[in-house]
């Protein structure tokens, strides 16, 4: 005899969170399996020696969906905004630590040409260029010059997705952009004509974990922990889903696996070779205290190295400047994002490099074999795709379908639940 349940909702990181939430105000029969001890999928925090950590996503950018959740789960009042000393931004570059908290920092810069500030300037008058997809070191070298993107783009896109610009899909990673271009004729002007909004960075106090456990607490009754899904396989009245060895029937099923997992259990041949077309950077975080009040290293969000300079280095993020809480008395400490193939030493030589300073303590490490999802020229034709190899009754969900940010994987959750 087969369990039936009549939707299933598979993984219970922030993607399964958000259709769980939406199967739940609509009063669906639904059950969550999650093959982790814990809800949260990567929103895991460390607690270490009075430091706070998260070892995956750092910060989220709020939308509407993400602020209602937190009310759902009676969390709202954790809510931490950035501080004033995020604000400030750093790169890099072969001349020392730059500051560049906006456009008067590159004017001034002395780690930029004039050439290359001028070919910056003269974007409002450079042709338009194609409408199909190209990388964005393309797109952004035909608009702002090859200077600017390699000392600026490079290290911020790099901190994003830690990838490949010269890989990375223009019309997906900078969709306004791209599209932009086409409607307005620069980026200039399309940053005229539709402005950015305020984006308001948050995080919540004693990290994301906190909404992790508030979830789990609001779902104990739906949320099957311990349990993997070894196999999916179509059958005639929906689909059989095989977990720890048991069978469970279902009408339905929300998918919020990463692509990588899904395509190992799915046995839908179309759909598990499309998906395993699909690539993910690794990356090692690591985590440090700063040992005293050093006035060598600067306050602000963090630093970014642009790749020309070949260091394992991607990224550090002053995680106590940004957030408050996260450490005890006055200390600081901070996450540095480094290539997998890095070990320590080097990694400690090139902090010692890029900040002037030993004086830092490496406190933990995270591994992430497969950090985050590539999307690379030609993604756009690979999601249209995928949805055709995708059978009537499976919903897919998760940071694989376009967007990274915390509070838009929670949205493709929330969404993917709506026709179920």
């Amino acid at each position: 005899m087969k369990d039936r349940i009549p939707l299933l909702i598979l993984g219970a990181g922030i993607a399964g969170m958000g259709a769980a939430w939406k199967a739940k105000k609509e009063g669906l029969d639904f059950k969550i399996i999650e093959a982790s001890s814990s809800a949260g999928g990567m929103l895991q925090s460390l607690k270490i020696d009075g430091h706070i950590f998260d070892q995956g996503p750092n910060s989220c950018v709020e939308n509407d969906v993400y602020l209602d959740f937190l009310k759902f789960l009676e969390i709202e009042d954790q809510l931490i905004p950035a501080s004033l000393k995020s604000k400030k931004r750093f790169l890099y570059q072969e001349t020392g630590i730059a500051e560049v908290g906006g456009i008067k920092d590159i004017i001034t810069a002395n780690w930029i040409s004039t050439k290359g500030k001028l070919r910056m300037f003269i974007e409002p008058f450079c042709r338009k260029g194609r409408a199909e997809d190209e990388s964005v070191y393309d797109f952004l070298k035909r608009r702002i010059g090859e200077e600017a993107v390699t000392k600026i783009v490079d290290p911020v896109l790099g901190g994003v997705y830690a990838g490949n610009i010269q890989k990375l899909s223009a019309l997906t990673v900078l969709e306004g952009m791209k599209l932009g271009e086409q409607n307005f004729g620069s980026l200039f002007r399309t940053f005229l004509s539709a402005p950015n909004p305020p984006r308001q960075i948050t995080n919540l106090k004693g990290g994301f974990s906190t909404l992790s456990r508030a979830f789990e607490l609001k779902f104990k009754e739906d949320c099957l922990l311990n349990s993997r899904v070894e196999r999916i396989t179509q059958v005639a009245s929906g689909f059989d889903v095989v977990i720890n060895g048991n069978i469970i029937s279902c009408k339905n099923i929300v998918c919020a696996l990463p692509a990588y997992v899904l395509e190992k259990v799915v046995l839908i041949d179309p759909l598990k070779k499309h998906l395993q077309k699909l690539s993910y950077s690794s990356l090692i975080v690591s985590f440090f205290t700063i040992q005293e009040k050093d006035l060598v290293i600067p306050e602000g969000f963090g630093i970014l190295v642009p790749s020309k300079l070949n260091m394992g280095i991607k990224g550090i993020l002053f995680t106590s400047d940004i957030f408050s809480g996260r450490v005890k008395n006055q200390e600081r400490n901070m996450t540095v994002f480094h290539s997998e193939s890095n070990n320590m030493r080097p990694v400690e030589s090139e902090l010692k490099k890029i900040l002037g300073t030993e004086k830092v303590s490496l406190l933990a490490q995270k591994r992430w074999p497969k950090a985050i999802p590539q999307f690379e020229v030609g993604f756009q034709m690979w999601k249209s795709q995928l949805d055709k190899f995708v059978p009537e009754g499976i919903f897919l969900a998760g940071n694989y379908l376009g967007k990274v940010g915390v509070a838009d994987v929670l949205k493709s959750g929330y969404d993917s639940t709506l026709n179920c």
